[in-house]
């Protein structure tokens, strides 16, 4: 039983039996639950097994056979025009990635994508009114686009997400290819339209997609060719030119390379076996939507068909009311041991976390130490340039320094690195810093030691103080059981807290980046969420205490805005460190065999935020009110942002 009512999706139940070629406008998403088969997609093979999903795109060439165990598919037809309306980037969704890959990508995601389907089937079968099936099969369009968001390792191990700005331009140069295959097509032609130069474009193409701008356009031409070869009579040098190759034996090459068989044998090898399993495609049955339902459940228990519940959340935004202050000195300093800031890309590090979290200060530890001082990449004019850094981007820049009997070589560096500090910088910076000085015995000549180096700060007008055996930030790598919001994080905040080893991001980079974004005055504050204003903007966090990261159940909130005048920006934000929100790299070889078997887990459980942005304005109220559906809080966190226009 499908779909059809709602002109966005259908679905229907069947067992696949022989072997059919074909290709349609929808996408399809395959949901395995009983026995197995075998797919061919494009030029490869899978076999998927019960609880396998598969995503094929648009105007694919596929084709299903029977293995030897009886199977049971669902099939999710999707609406291409529906979903392209509302999100262009869908366009040719699995076309960035090797089917191979996408079929790692989705199954890594399955749980939370058969769940929206699962939801979707149950909204139906309840008769649901046809808005909240909407925002349903928007929740279930964004899950898709999740496995599929870009991501590039640079050579050295970091991961920086694609723009969308080069996204967009990637997009429409695939575009340009599919519409343009059979003609003379060339890369300076799409460059000139892009206003880029062919360097430029050549190098994006390649870094962000794996392949060349030629490659790219002979696969899309073989792959045109591949429908001709079984839907058409038409000679093998006649498609070859029908399909923009200038020559046959250029196109058997290409052909050769991306199937592994010559158009000959392929056309003789899967044409006879199209039309001999013509006649017995798959058989289909009217299915009951909730036994369609069963099915999905049956392979994802977790699922729980009564799982939605629906809450209210009422801001009036003429509101000045304030229940209590969001305590901000969580981010007044940022900790950093000496090995967390030599070298360009720990510099960069700081500097992203500076600009995503913007903290008050920073505190450099074992900056003058003798591993640092003693490493072949470190120079006095590195460390002067570090130190120059970190003054350009703090106002505050706290520096540990030791200072023993035995071991006075961490404080004559300090010394000597001041002296000549100020011989090349403004003297102004000064008032910037502030030494803690860590005296770890009561030794005479450590005593000594430390009145010469504070009578050099006095003079230098620098700030200091005296400790004894000072207590570094406690290692808590995130291992936090009590609520993030009403126990901010006490003392500093670790750099490594921030980010792993290999340089990407951990998961609390982004508990702070959301602490962030929110206002001081906080004007509602319940069991899972908070809400805080700054001026007229509003921010909602959505979170569930502690670091256990389990919802029960999703909830639907509907926002209520009262006294709304004006327009707003409504900004989401979703989090999820679980590895079923994995963020993507990819993976070709032009990167892969720089990442070690440690950097490449990282790679696959980094995980990022997912970001959508609507808008509000008067036009849209009634009663002066306005309700604003927020996605499901089923993420570990989640934060909306209200912000005036």
């Amino acid at each position: 039983m499908g779909f059809e009512e709602n002109g966005m999706i259908y679905v229907s139940q069947s067992s696949i039996v022989g072997q059919t070629f074909h290709w349609h406008d929808e996408l399809e998403l395959l949901l395995v639950v009983e026995g197995s088969l075998d797919l061919k997609v494009g030029y490869e093979w899978f076999r998927l097994k019960a609880g396998d999903i598969m995503l094929i795109n648009s105007d694919e060439i596929h084709s299903m056979k029977e293995t030897n165990e009886k199977n049971v598919v669902i099939c999710v037809y999707i609406d291409c025009n529906a979903s392209y309306e509302k999100y262009p980037d869908f366009y040719e969704i699995v076309a960035l990635w090797p089917y191979s890959e996408a079929f790692h990508k989705l199954n890594q995601r399955k749980h939370v994508i058969m769940e929206h389907v699962n939801r979707l089937a149950v909204l139906i079968d309840q008769n649901a009114d046809r808005e909240r099936i909407a925002r349903q099969f928007d929740s279930f369009l964004k899950s898709l686009i999740y496995c599929y968001r870009v991501d590039i390792t640079d050579l050295n191990g970091a991961a920086f997400q694609v723009t969308d700005e080069k996204m967009d331009i990637i997009y429409r140069t695939i575009k340009y290819l599919y519409s343009n295959y059979d003609h003379k097509v060339n890369l300076q032609d799409v460059s000139e339209q892009e206003y880029l130069s062919m360097f430029y474009l050549s190098h994006k193409f390649k870094d962000i997609t794996g392949y060349s701008f030629r490659d790219w356009l002979n696969f899309v031409r073989v792959e045109k060719a591949e429908k001709l070869l079984l839907n058409t009579s038409s000679p093998i040098t006649e498609i070859a030119y029908q399909c923009g190759f200038s020559d046959v034996r250029y196109f058997n090459k290409h052909f050769m390379k991306w199937y592994k068989i010559s158009p000959n044998k392929y056309r003789k090898l899967f044409r006879e076996s199209c039309e001999m399993y013509d006649d017995t495609e798959r058989f289909e049955e009217p299915v009951p939507m909730v036994d369609i339902i069963h099915k999905i459940e049956s392979i994802v228990p977790e699922i729980k068909a009564d799982a939605d519940t629906e809450n209210e959340i009422v801001i009036d935004l003429n509101t000045r009311k304030v229940a209590e202050r969001l305590d901000p000195s969580w981010k007044e300093k940022l900790w950093c041991g000496g090995s967390n800031i030599i070298g360009y890309r720990k510099m960069k590090q700081i500097e992203e976390a500076q600009k995503d979290i913007e903290f008050m200060a920073i505190i450099a530890d074992e900056l003058f130490s003798a591993g640092i001082q003693q490493t072949e990449d470190t120079s006095m004019p590195q460390l002067h340039s570090v130190l120059n850094f970190l003054l350009d981007i703090f106002a505050k820049v706290y520096l540990i320094v030791g200072c023993s009997k035995d071991d006075q070589y961490e404080i004559d560096a300090a010394e000597e690195s001041l002296r000549n500090f100020f011989k090349f910088y403004p003297r102004g910076r000064a008032a910037q810093m502030e030494f803690k000085i860590d005296m770890a015995d009561n030794e005479r000549e450590t005593k000594e030691k430390i009145k010469e180096f504070t009578a050099l700060l006095d003079s230098l007008n620098i700030r200091h103080k005296q400790y004894e055996h000072y207590k570094r930030p406690v290692d808590k790598r995130g291992n936090v059981e009590t609520d993030y919001i009403s126990n901010m994080i006490d003392g500093e905040i670790r750099m490594d807290w921030l980010y792993s080893k290999n340089g990407f991001k951990n998961n609390l980079y982004y508990f702070y980046f959301f602490l962030s974004k929110m206002g001081e005055a906080v004007v509602v504050k319940e069991e899972s969420y908070v809400i805080t204003r700054k001026e007229d903007d509003f921010q909602i966090l959505f979170h569930n205490g502690g670091t256990k990261f389990k919802y029960p159940q999703q909830t639907e909130y509907k926002l209520i805005l009262k006294n709304f005048r004006g327009s707003y920006k409504s900004v989401h934000y979703a989090w999820n460190s679980q590895r079923d929100d994995i963020s993507s790299v990819i993976k070709n070889p032009n990167v892969i065999r720089y990442l070690s078997d440690s950097e490449y887990e990282m790679v696959d459980q980094a995980s990022l935020p997912m970001i959508s942005v609507d808008y509000i304005d008067e036009d849209q109220l009634k009663d002066k009110a306005f309700a604003l559906e927020l996605p499901p809080a089923a993420a570990d966190m989640q934060l909306t942002l209200l912000i005036k226009v």
